[in-house]
């Protein structure tokens, strides 16, 4: 993934510093709206781009949950993601699972020490390994590409859709505000588009060919939730949309939920318990089954 995400993210910040430079700003207080908001924040937002750490990726040693919904007509998926991230060398798990479909369960997990992650299969998955728990090399990668882990890789894909609507539509900016806690909290419309375009779910082309150019410019309401020190805290984009003889309702929502520490890792079992994968020729092949069973 590009560094949108960074890019957003410490933009976002700059509204945290630019409601304190104009005030003592009182919660519930709010900076100015539609038109107005654009011209009164795009400046620091322009200058923010251009130095940026990866925001979302440097949050450590915390946990963090992620809901996903989204319905075309009939056909609906809702799941939930939580994760943590601990210690040095870092120790990191994420969780999905399905809320349509109870049996549908994955755990990732990768230690700070050694060479192998693992991964912890539900029912749906009991086929891809005869034991419960499959180890496999660690991704070269590692953290080094901070958004390639799926334990915040729904924050990222959000904060990409605002960026590049951000890039295209100065305009998407609907409002600010101050929360408690010295908190800000910004308002935008994204394009359903910019929705799709960012691989924020990943739709398959029986339900993208269906969505209309008019749908793709209906707004999808976009909060982001930004700490006193200018983090983020939390991310919800939410829609009702119609057109084409379809119906669309989706709800996104990243929240960062706490202080993590080693006992949020899951303890291994008995190596009996654990199929090991040896090579990354393993490790895709691995991949690439489980892929199949998510339809992915």
């Amino acid at each position: 993934m590009n560094k949108r995400p960074t890019i957003i993210l410490c933009v976002l910040g700059a509204v945290l510093a630019l409601t304190t430079a104009c005030g003592q700003a009182r919660a519930g207080n709010a900076v100015p709206k539609g038109d107005d908001a654009a011209a009164y924040v795009g400046t620091k937002f322009e200058a923010a781009m251009n130095k940026l750490q990866d925001t979302i990726g440097d949050q450590r040693d915390v946990t963090s949950e992620s809901g996903a919904y989204f319905r075309f007509d009939e056909q609906y998926i809702r799941s939930t993601i939580s994760s943590a991230r601990a210690g040095s060398p870092e120790s990191r798990v994420s969780r999905h699972r399905s809320q349509k479909n109870p049996d549908d369960s994955i755990d990732w997990y990768t230690p700070g020490d050694g060479t192998v992650e693992y991964a912890y299969l539900g029912p749906v998955y009991k086929s891809l390994a005869p034991t419960p728990w499959v180890s496999m090399p660690k991704s070269e990668a590692g953290l080094t590409i901070p958004c390639a882990w799926s334990g915040i890789i729904t924050a990222c894909k959000m904060a990409d859709a605002i960026a590049v609507s951000y890039n295209a539509d100065k305009k998407i900016v609907k409002g600010a505000k101050s929360l408690p806690e010295n908190r800000i909290e910004l308002t935008a419309a994204v394009p359903f588009g910019k929705f799709i375009e960012r691989r924020v779910e990943v739709l398959p082309p029986k339900i993208t060919g269906a969505i209309t150019d008019e749908m793709k410019k209906a707004p999808v309401l976009t909060t982001v939730s930004l700490n006193a020190d200018g983090t983020l805290n939390q991310i919800v984009m939410d829609a009702k949309i119609e057109g084409g003889g379809h119906k669309i309702e989706l709800r996104y929502d990243f929240r960062f939920t706490g202080k993590a520490t080693a006992q949020d890792m899951p303890k291994l079992p008995d190596a009996s318990q654990i199929t090991v994968l040896p090579d990354k020729a393993a490790k895709d092949d691995f991949n690439r089954r489980f892929a199949e069973l998510k339809g992915v």
